[in-house]
């Protein structure tokens, strides 16, 4: 199942007030849906929110981002733990960040993993 949202996109590759975690959050601006992934500075794994339904994992992830959106593919254990979706397909709000700070974002968060790819 895929989940689309148009959203408001936050990105900050090194938040002081979250520790220094690296975190894309994205706001469905009709409603209010929430979807973030984030990583801890010295962590190895990739937390993912959905829905204040929070799951960690290391693999099974897959993000795309271009221009436009942002895809997020989760494996079937994911989306089970989350709210049951495989796919969150975002479409940028014009009130978003900038692709290129989200890509930083994105770059930080999945530092040293597979599963990011860009077209940006």
């Amino acid at each position: 199942m895929k989940k689309l949202l148009c959203g408001v996109v936050f990105a900050s590759p090194d938040d002081e007030e979250y520790d220094r975690m690296a975190h894309v959050w994205i706001r469905d601006a009709e409603t209010a849906y929430w979807f973030s992934l984030s990583r801890g500075v010295n962590s190895d794994v990739i937390e993912v929110m959905a829905s204040d339904q929070r799951s960690q994992t290391s693999g099974g992830l897959g993000v795309i981002l271009s221009p436009t959106g942002i895809l997020v593919r989760v494996n079937h254990d994911l989306a089970r733990a989350l709210d049951g979706y495989s796919e969150y397909a975002t479409e940028f709000h014009p009130e978003s960040q900038d692709v290129g700070s989200i890509r930083e974002t994105l770059e930080v968060i999945f530092r040293g993993k597979s599963g990011l790819l860009t077209s940006t």
